[in-house]
C-alpha cells in the first residue's frame, strides 16, 4: 500500500501572518516549521522589558472590523489574552508651532494585549515548531527525490553561522517585509516583482521611562504636524504596570525616512526634545533608547491580500499587502493559508 504524503510547509517569519498560516496550515494536516530572525515570535507585535518596566514599542493596539477577525479576538478576549482599552486619547494638531489639544472621541475599541502586545504572539505560536534566530537566506526550487515539487531552504545565525535546514518543502510562505521577500523569491520572478512593487517605510520609536509621573493630561495621542505622529504612556495598558511612568514615542513617516541612518542616540534626543515641546512635560527621563522599525508599514496601497503562485508552491503575506493594521496582518496570513488549501 503507498504512504500519503502529508504536505509541508516552510513560513519565513513569525510575525502575525505567519503565525495565523501556520496555525491554520497545521491545524488543516500540513507539517510546518516557521523561521524568524529574532528570538522570538512576534513581530512589530513587540514588548521590551526593561529594568524601569515594559514597552509595547512596536504595535500600539487594534481594531476588529472584519467578522472572520473579530470572531478570534472574541475568542482571545475569552481567554484573556486581549483587552479593550480606554485611554485618556487627544489629538494634538501644531497651529504656527504651538501644540493645539482635542479630545479624541471616535467611539472606536482598541485592543491590546495582556499583559503585553507580545502575549498574542505567544498564545499563536504555542505548538508550533519555530526556527528562531534562524535567517533564511536563500530559497531554491527544485524537485525532490520522487518527483515531486520542493522548496530547499538556506540559512544563517545571528552570528552569520549556517544553520542546516533539513529536508525539503512541499510549499514555500514568505512572511516577512516585503524587500525581504524580494530577495527570497529570486527562483519565482512574477511574485518577486509584485513584492517589489510594494515597498515598506520606516518608523523610529523611543521608550522612555521617568522616575515620576508626567502631568501630561492624556494617556494617548495623536500628534499632526510634527516629527512625532503617537504618543502613548503604556502603563494605561489593562494588565500592565500602572505605576510605572513608561512612554513610547512614535515618529513620523517622513521624519523616520530622513532619519533612518542616524545614529539612535541623536534620533532620541530630538524625539525626546520634540516631546517635551508639545506636551509641556519637562521631566528628563530616567532612561530612554531609540529603536528603528526599519520596514513598519506599506509605502504604497495594494489591493491584494496575499500573493500567491500556484504552480511554484508559493506565497507571501503581511501588512504590507492588506494593509499597515494589525487586522491587516491577520487576514494576509490567512488568505495565503487558504489558498494553499484550496490548492491541494
Amino acid at each position: 500500500m503507498s504512504q500519503i504524503h502529508a504536505p509541508t510547509a516552510a513560513i519565513v517569519g513569525a510575525g502575525l501572518s505567519g503565525l495565523i498560516c501556520a496555525r491554520v496550515l497545521q491545524d488543516a494536516g500540513f507539517g510546518v516549521k516557521l523561521f524568524d530572525k529574532s528570538r522570538g515570535p512576534g513581530g512589530r507585535l513587540a514588548t521590551r522589558r526593561t529594568e524601569q518596566g515594559t514597552f509595547d514599542h512596536g504595535a500600539q493596539y487594534f481594531t476588529a472590523r472584519d467578522p472572520r477577525f473579530q470572531a478570534i479576538v472574541a475568542q482571545w478576549k475569552d481567554k484573556g489574552i486581549v483587552a479593550p482599552w480606554t485611554p485618556a486619547l487627544i489629538a494634538i494638531d501644531l497651529v504656527d508651532g504651538a501644540p493645539v489639544r482635542a479630545p479624541v472621541g471616535d467611539g472606536t475599541v482598541r485592543h491590546v494585549g495582556v499583559p503585553s502586545m507580545n502575549r498574542i504572539a505567544s498564545a499563536l505560536a504555542d505548538g508550533l515548531e519555530i526556527h528562531a534566530d534562524c535567517t533564511v537566506t536563500r530559497a531554491h526550487r527544485l524537485h525532490a527525490s520522487d518527483g515531486r515539487p520542493a522548496w530547499s531552504l538556506g540559512a544563517t545565525n545571528g552570528r552569520g553561522e549556517l544553520v542546516p535546514v533539513d529536508g525539503t518543502f512541499d510549499w514555500l510562505v514568505a512572511a516577512i517585509p516585503s524587500p525581504q521577500a524580494v530577495a527570497l523569491l529570486a527562483d519565482l520572478p512574477s511574485m518577486q516583482a509584485q513584492a517589489r512593487a510594494l515597498p515598506m517605510v520606516p518608523c523610529w520609536a523611543v521608550l522612555a521611562a521617568f522616575g515620576t509621573p508626567l502631568a501630561s493630561g492624556f494617556d494617548a495621542a495623536f500628534v499632526n504636524g510634527s516629527s512625532l505622529t503617537w504618543i502613548a504612556r503604556n502603563g494605561t495598558k489593562p494588565g500592565r504596570d500602572a505605576g510605572a511612568e513608561c512612554w513610547v514615542l512614535h515618529a513620523a513617516r517622513d521624519w523616520s525616512e530622513r532619519m533612518l541612518e542616524e545614529p539612535a542616540e541623536a534620533v532620541c534626543a530630538r524625539m525626546l526634545a520634540e516631546f517635551r515641546r508639545i506636551t509641556s512635560c519637562i521631566d528628563e527621563p530616567v532612561a530612554a533608547r531609540a529603536h528603528r522599525w526599519r520596514y513598519s508599514g506599506p509605502g504604497a496601497k495594494s489591493d491584494l491580500a496575499c500573493l500567491f503562485d500556484r504552480d511554484g508552491q508559493a506565497g507571501a503575506c503581511g501588512d504590507w499587502l492588506a494593509g499597515s493594521r494589525v487586522e491587516g496582518a491577520f487576514l494576509s496570513g490567512l488568505a495565503v493559508a487558504e489558498r494553499i488549501l484550496g490548492a491541494r
